[in-house]
């Protein structure tokens, strides 16, 4: 524990840091329920990732300049329904609508492909039982204020109809005080790892915990890392899933920090940096670079994404040259591995993971995701998106584009005329989706560059991907956009 005099400048400096939210931020209490479930009766144990989860979380919250007022952890697991709804009642005591209330859930997530229905499995290994979207926002609908909901869960995004397109895209989160964040779409698994040192946790909540302690999520660098930068940090830094927003462009602070501090996490080494997150078939090698913050071994591990899913099972391992000669050194460093297809097949996606050994510990550092992406051939472009929705009430398009082969894409929002209104993509690298489906979703809140909300009227959408030197084009059909000019 610091000095009471220090305590006191760190909140000065966070108040003059904070720019336009300071006022807000000093107005609001923060508070946190933590649970993790690792005791199943009808699924796999992951003890202790769902426990050490919540740690990591507690620990990240702890740093966090705005304070939080109570921080209420349920290591154990919770029974159900009843014991959330109490729980809740009991950490959030007190709030007010000017507050904020952080809900991290990590458990095994269910999606129920007959009614397309998300569940959660809460358990603390004695009794289980599923909780589908309508009913945690009922017990949270309890709760005054604004409510950031952290779902560490596999097929997470359901929850707010992310990852998943057509007639069955449903939002039990939209409009209201709720931010949510997931830590897969609708058809992901949301990956944990543990090992015989009782060591484990979930690759999104280290990303999560890691980019915002060491200040990599801060994008603007003003001390205020919003859920948008989360979010967009996440995407580079996390490749096993696909994290999922609602609203999509949110500028709510989910961490605070003091700018000027030297914080830099845990991990002993940061700051990677592919060279190009899109390679072509003919490329075989990755170039990268990392910097090391203090002196340890380094392993890098190749995963491949082969039907459907990533096979960790089958890593590509590839020791750090520099090893033989002890650990690395501090500083920064340069590096390139080889890919090796292990069926031949010319383009798909790759997990670059980058593995710190000190002692008998090994720590995932970080991860990137690549993109290869076939030097030639039409992609076959589709768009599927709904024939209209209501931004002002919340509502967001969802927009899905079907592509033959990885590629990296551009998507725009045109209006009536043709003139573009929003850039949603550009030339992003697609990612794998889960259960062998091959495309990309995208979404559009309804605001044009500038962030107000459009006029109603008709819109479309244009997706474009370049191979091989020719660009691909599709535009979806009209889409009726209502309530325009809303907040």
């Amino acid at each position: 524990m610091k000095g009471r005099l220090l305590c006191m400048l760190a909140l000065l400096c966070a108040f003059f840091c904070l720019h336009g939210a300071a006022e807000e931020d000093a107005a609001s209490v923060c508070r946190a329920l933590l649970i993790g479930c690792d005791s199943f009766l009808t699924h796999d144990s992951t003890a202790p990732s769902a426990a050490l989860n919540v740690e990591r979380m507690a620990r990240m919250l702890q740093t966090d300049v705005r304070g939080y007022a109570r921080v209420t952890r349920m290591d154990g697991g919770i029974a159900g329904r009843a014991a959330l709804r109490a729980a809740v009642q009991t950490a959030f005591e007190g709030a007010r609508e000017e507050d904020i209330s952080l809900i991290y859930i990590c458990t095994h997530g269910l999606y129920d492909r007959v009614s397309y229905e998300p569940l959660l499995v809460l358990s603390d290994g004695t009794r289980e039982e599923n909780i589908n979207a309508a009913a945690l926002r009922r017990v949270l609908d309890s709760v005054p204020g604004t409510k950031i909901l952290l779902l560490d869960a596999c097929n997470s995004g359901a929850f707010i109809g992310k990852g998943v397109g057509g007639n069955r895209v449903n939002n039990a989160f939209s409009g209201g005080a709720y931010r949510v964040l997931t830590s897969a779409g609708a058809y992901e698994d949301s990956l944990l790892w543990h090992d015989r040192r009782a060591e484990g946790g979930s690759y999104f909540a280290q990303e999560l915990c890691e980019g915002l302690r060491s200040r990599a999520f801060d994008l603007n660098a003003d001390g205020k890392v919003t859920l948008e930068e989360a979010y967009l940090g996440l995407l580079e830094y996390h490749g096993a899933s696909t994290v999922q927003l609602y609203p999509q462009n949110e500028k709510t602070a989910l961490y605070a920090c003091d700018p000027a501090g030297a914080d830099r996490g845990e991990r002993p080494l940061g700051e990677i940096v592919l060279d190009n997150a899109v390679l072509r078939e003919g490329e075989d090698t990755l170039y990268f670079s990392f910097t090391v913050h203090r002196a340890v071994r380094v392993q890098y591990q190749i995963i491949y994404y082969r039907n459907g899913r990533w096979r960790f099972d089958a890593p590509q391992v590839i020791e750090d040259a520099e090893n033989a000669d002890g650990a690395l050194s501090p500083g920064r460093k340069e590096r390139s591995v080889t890919l090796v297809s292990e069926d031949g097949d010319p383009y798909g996606y790759v997990l670059l993971q980058i593995v710190a050994q000190e002692g008998r510990n090994a720590l995932l550092a970080g991860s990137r995701l690549i993109c290869v992406q076939s030097d030639s051939g039409d992609p076959t472009l589709r768009i599927w998106c709904g024939a209209g929705f209501a931004p002002g009430r919340g509502e967001e398009l969802s927009v899905f584009v079907r592509h033959a082969f990885p590629c990296s894409l551009t998507v725009r929002v045109l209006d009536a005329e043709g003139v573009p209104v929003r850039r949603l993509a550009y030339k992003a690298p697609s990612r794998p989706i889960g259960q062998s489906r091959d495309g990309s979703f995208f979404y559009w809140d309804g605001r044009d560059a500038a962030g107000e909300i459009v006029p109603a009227g008709a819109y479309a959408i244009e997706v474009s991907c370049t191979v091989g030197g020719i660009t691909y084009r599709q535009q979806s059909g009209m889409i009726s956009v209502e309530d325009g000019g809303g907040k």
